[in-house]
């Protein structure tokens, strides 16, 4: 019995057609399973046909370091699903009816397999299901353009042009990138929900074309301004307005905690969740704290990040926490009750030199178009009055 280098037992089915078809055992799981899965595949791949004859079990068993009875339970399983069929005497072949449909099924699975492994691996990362779906949305559309177009030009545009965002995570950001796409297939916006203050210095690095930030200075009260003079000094930079959203503590629907204000995080029995270090929501929950007198040692939770507002939601909608700090709009998603605690301002950063290249104009155009103007303007927790209004800020 040959033996890989990776502990896997190999061993190759020769059928009455002249062809190859290889089978591996390894530690990670139920070698029968193993059997029933690879049988699928090697038959969805076309590598094993109708009417191809199976090994017998016990030779298969033998060449494998099997006990026939686990390949039993295998060739057993594969039959009551109508997989493989047995004959009397002759032993066992692909059944004549796994046909064209049964292959589709078969690549339909192991597609949601696929896809289910990437959903899963994203929310343990923590990254919530809208985050997720407008990702997904987002590459899958950029991809169907790379490769209808394949890398031409056309209409004297530069076909797969990327712009990266890095920045604070809002929704309207993720609704920016999907409607960018759809009305401009050329341009695609990937989005990296770093924080506020990583945003600024990934577009000072250039590892950004764009950043969104809503810090504000609480000695001057304004927003990005004063910050960006100390990140980018030697840029003249553009500040374009996104929107203006309300932050506030998101809770339970019916608010069961009797949750008010910042105060009541350091409640016993309250369970917080947290942003992460150098995000504006973390900067704010910060100042209030301040301003109240609350310690964050005594907030059970502050040390829980999260990366977007959809996921701080999700930690509170699933119970895994009682109240947590974000954007109106993220807590309405989830169906959350909201207390608002504040008015923001949310810019997207660019460097002034950049705005009449293609595909800065394009990503303007969006914001100041009518539709994209209403679709926030429904959202509640936006206010889009200075939509697309923009300040220059010089060295």
């Amino acid at each position: 019995m040959p033996i890989d280098t990776s502990g896997m037992c190999m061993y190759s089915i020769h059928t009455k057609r002249t062809m190859s078809t290889d089978f591996s055992i390894s530690p990670g799981g139920p070698a029968y399973s193993q059997i029933v899965e690879q049988m699928r595949l090697q038959i969805a791949l076309g590598k094993l046909r109708p009417g191809d004859r199976l090994p017998a079990i016990r030779d298969l068993a033998r060449r494998l370091g099997l006990d026939p009875g686990t390949v039993a339970r295998a060739y057993h399983e594969l039959e009551q699903e109508g997989t493989i069929a047995a004959r009397r005497g002759r032993g066992s072949f692909v059944s004549v009816t796994t046909g064209r449909e049964y292959l589709t099924e078969q690549r339909r699975k192991r597609l949601g397999v696929a896809v289910e492994k990437s959903i899963l691996e994203a929310l343990g990362m923590g990254f919530a299901v809208e985050d997720i779906e407008a990702a997904f949305t987002t590459h899958l559309g950029a991809w169907r353009e790379r490769h209808a177009q394949g890398g031409k030009r056309q209409s004297g545009r530069t076909v797969g042009k990327s712009l990266h965002f890095r920045g604070s995570h809002d929704i309207a950001v993720e609704l920016l990138a999907v409607h960018l796409g759809t009305l401009n297939p050329a341009v695609h916006l990937t989005t990296d929900f770093v924080g506020s203050l990583a945003g600024l210095m990934a577009l000072e690095s250039g590892e950004a074309d764009i950043a969104g930030a809503h810090l504000i200075d609480e000695e001057t009260g304004q927003y990005n301004i004063p910050f960006v003079k100390k990140l980018l000094p030697n840029e003249k930079v553009a500040l374009i307005n996104l929107v203006q959203r309300i932050q506030g503590l998101m809770v339970k629907p019916g608010n069961p905690e009797h949750i008010l204000g910042v105060r009541d995080l350091a409640r016993k029995g309250i369970i917080f969740v947290n942003r992460q270090k150098g995000s504006g929501t973390r900067i704010l929950l910060d100042a209030h704290l301040r301003k109240t007198g609350v310690p964050s040692a005594g907030i059970r939770g502050y040390g829980r990040e999260e990366t977007t507002h959809s996921a701080v939601a999700a930690a509170v909608a699933s119970g895994e926490a009682d109240v947590g700090l974000g954007a109106q709009a993220a807590a309405g998603a989830a169906g959350l009750d909201f207390i608002p605690l504040v008015k923001e301002r949310y810019d997207l950063i660019m460097l002034e030199e950049r705005l009449d290249s293609e595909p800065f104009r394009l990503v303007l155009d969006v914001i100041r178009g009518r539709d994209f103007r209403g679709m926030l303007e429904s959202i509640p927790g936006y206010d889009v009055s200075e939509m697309g209004t923009a300040v220059t800020v010089a060295p």
